[in-house]
């Protein structure tokens, strides 16, 4: 596994730090190379930008009971008698909701901002040194020195650096820990954090984006409000630490997150965590004036968004594994919270998160977790659903339960093979346990937001492992890593004249997309399931990278996209022969049509994790799968960890910046105008029977199979008997 941690010259603004300034630490069998030393930082304008006058006269209901005293002085303008008397009321108004709050259940803060296997109270000790970890990176501010919260550190300004250090996953931390040890030091450490990040994290004013700006990006806005500091303020609010003006300083730093995220709000899966952040401000924050207005704005946004994101087989429209539990989880962190303070909370709003959650199952791979879908991750279902189940109803929600609980409570899918017919995915296994076979072809819309250039892709997971697999999802930088994880050479398709697909360039989301089936065929039988897609969009042109900026072998490129009416036509059927004739595993048919006016040289991608390629006549043997094609003209290869003349044969194991290694990616080649490509995926065991030749005749219109295996065995297969009568194969 690779580290590409900080290990050349960093630029903070105008300043350049030398490699004197970094340091190495080694944690476990890693060597992590970090900043080290002060920055300073640039005199600006101080916030909160909120004065007292405006914040007391405008900002706080003054009418309520237990604001009376505070009324008193700001009427007088004594604004430093109305602070005493505002945090006096603020502590006891806490102190009487504070046992419901932490009443629901902690959730652990989001991003790397731990080393590996570092504890939560080794991490909170470092965080007393002023050594913070985002992304994965760590950097030292000096024990003595402040933190700069618009600092970068990474080598090549990465800019989710900066950003996911201000959503302070570290300040809730550090509550937790408080909590769990009641030291105080905790609590000053979060105090010093918070004093210097509300001066230096000045509110933009009301004409700059819900995407600018280094710490008020309205998705951190909508984190802190919405996940973390809430948490910190009642473990917090009545410690030493936290003085009258530190908590008068915090509830008008609030405010101005409130207008914010009220002013400035974006669209997507950004909206549901901005809406979540406004309204636990209209919830938690009853001293607000604009509560009542932001709390309904933002319920309303939400209720909307359920029918605008979320396609009616319950998947979100950025069809990504990662963005789709986050917009369920923002949504949770909302109902948990207006729950405890009895805020009503629409039956719709739960039903329909309820057929999101089942996606969840779904798309479930053999071992549990789910596939890296655009940019997604594979995570557990288990770990993602348990938490549902406090807000949704278990007698409407059993197969949820069953996945959740690890099979001990609720109902099995009473289903194997599924389709999500809007979507676009169509999901195969022959059972949900540990060792069974599953398969996923991706016949899918562009989606909304995060997509990679991948349809028609497939994943395979067989032999207990993720076996037939893609790039994955690597970290939103400008490295040729992300490029590739982006492009469709990180996928199981087809590249035309070794370039990608480029929908990209010029595809445009309209709502009512959200309606529309995905032009997906299938069928599900006893013996066999196939599905069906097409992809007859543009190849090659820029591919439009991460943050709109081209390969390094793609500078020149962007006048090459062609023309649709002379592109490329591309038809992949898969069938998956899951009740295999006996002596042989469940095994995938994929017939590939590509249709073109023009000669074309066409690339049939497979990234197969698995070891010991060997090259056969009839196509490649690995360890754990063989991967036959037909064809007496094709030519095959084997590429693994290739950076010239572009990158090939990677899989990402984290988001983190460096984090990926080398696989085999097996390239079968041919050159036609149109052609008909069968291959056989055969998962196979050490000493089993393999599959070893495989004959499809070449013309479009032709249906015809044969499959050789490696005991004297042939099978011949018929897509049309596949597809009517679910049935194929007969020994010859």
């Amino acid at each position: 596994m690779r580290y590409h941690f900080l290990t050349h010259r960093y630029s903070f603004y105008s300043m350049t730090v030398s490699k004197r300034q970094r340091g190495m630490i080694r944690y476990g069998h890693t060597k992590i190379t970090y900043w080290r030393g002060g920055i300073k930082m640039p005199e600006t304008e101080k916030g909160p930008l909120l004065t007292d006058e405006t914040f007391f006269h405008s900002c706080l209901d003054l009418d309520r009971p237990e604001m009376r005293e505070v009324r008193h002085f700001a009427e007088k303008h004594d604004y430093g008698q109305a602070r005493s008397a505002l945090a006096v009321s603020l502590r006891s108004g806490l102190a009487a909701r504070r046992e419901r709050f932490l009443a629901i259940p902690y959730e652990e803060p989001e991003n790397v901002y731990k080393y590996p296997g570092e504890t939560d109270e080794e991490a909170c000790e470092r965080l007393r040194k002023h050594v913070l970890i985002s992304v994965g990176v760590p950097c030292d501010f000096g024990a003595a020195g402040e933190i700069n919260w618009k600092a970068n550190p990474t080598y090549n300004q990465y800019r989710e650096w900066t950003w996911q250090l201000n959503r302070h996953h570290e300040w809730k931390m550090l509550a937790h820990e408080y909590n769990r040890t009641k030291k105080e030091a905790y609590a000053y450490q979060a105090a010093e954090f918070f004093r210097s990040w509300v001066r230096q994290a000045v509110r933009p004013e009301q004409s700059v984006s819900g995407y600018d700006t280094e710490c008020w990006r309205t998705i951190e806005c909508g984190i802190r409000m919405g996940a973390n500091w809430p948490y910190v303020l009642f473990t917090f609010f009545d410690t030493e630490a936290f003085t009258d003006n530190l908590l008068v300083d915090w509830y008008q730093s609030v405010w101005e997150h409130g207008q914010r995220l009220y002013r400035n709000r974006t669209h997507g899966n950004w909206l549901i965590m901005e809406m979540n952040g406004l309204a636990q401000i209209g919830i938690l924050y009853p001293q607000f004036k604009q509560r009542e207005e932001w709390l309904q704005s933002a319920f309303a946004a939400l209720e909307e968004e359920l029918g605008r994101q979320i396609y009616p087989d319950g998947f979100q429209y950025e069809l990504s594994t990662g963005y789709h539990d986050v917009v369920i989880n923002n949504y949770e962190r909302l109902i948990l919270v207006a729950r405890a303070f009895d805020v009503p909370v629409p039956e719709r709003m739960t039903e329909r998160l309820t057929t999101a959650c089942e996606i969840d199952v779904k798309l479930m791979m053999p071992d549990g977790c789910l596939p890296d879908i655009n940019d997604g991750r594979r995570e557990a279902s288990r770990k993602l659903l348990e938490p549902k189940l406090s807000f949704i109803r278990e007698e409407k929600a059993e197969t949820i339960l069953w996945a959740a609980s690890g099979g001990t409570r609720g109902t099995r899918p009473d289903y194997l093979s599924t389709a999500l017919p809007y979507s676009g995915f169509f999901i195969m296994r022959n059972g949900w346990e540990n060792g069974s076979v599953w398969g996923l072809l991706d016949a899918a819309p562009f989606g909304r937001g995060h997509q990679h250039e991948d349809k028609l892709n497939l994943l395979i997971y067989a032999q207990g492992k993720y076996l037939l697999t893609e790039g994955g999802n690597y970290a939103y930088d400008d490295s040729e890593m992300r490029r590739y994880c982006l492009s469709s050479r990180a996928h199981n398709t087809v590249l035309v004249d070794h370039k990608g697909q480029n929908r990209r360039a010029s595809y445009v989301w309209e709502d009512s997309d959200i309606e529309k089936l995905s032009g997906m065929k299938w069928g599900i039988g006893d013996s066999c399931d196939w599905a069906e897609g097409c992809y007859d969009g543009a190849y090659g042109g820029m591919e439009c990278w991460n943050w709109g900026k081209p390969g390094k072998n793609e500078e020149n490129a962007k006048d090459e996209v062609p023309p649709k009416e002379t592109g490329v036509r591309h038809t992949r059927s898969v069938y998956f022969i899951k009740k295999a004739p006996e002596g042989l595993n469940p095994f995938f048919l994929v017939v590939d049509r590509l249709e073109s006016r023009n000669p074309h040289v066409y690339d049939f991608l497979w990234h197969v994790d698995s070891e010991n390629p060997v090259i056969t006549e009839a196509g490649v043997d690995l360890e754990e799968m063989a991967v036959c094609v037909s064809g007496n003209e094709k030519t095959m290869e084997i590429i693994r960890g290739r950076e010239e003349p572009e990158w090939q044969g990677y899989a990402a194991t984290g988001t983190e910046q460096g984090m990926y290694r080398e696989i085999n990616c097996i390239v079968a080649r041919a050159e036609s105008d149109s052609i008909r490509m069968v291959t056989v995926l055969y998962p196979h065991g050490a000493g089993e029977v393999t599959a070893c030749r495989v004959y499809g005749g070449e013309n479009i219109e032709d249906g015809d199979m044969e499959v050789g295996f490696s005991d004297g065995r042939t099978y011949s297969f018929q897509e049309a008997v596949m597809r009517n009568d679910h049935k194929g194969g007969e020994v010859s």
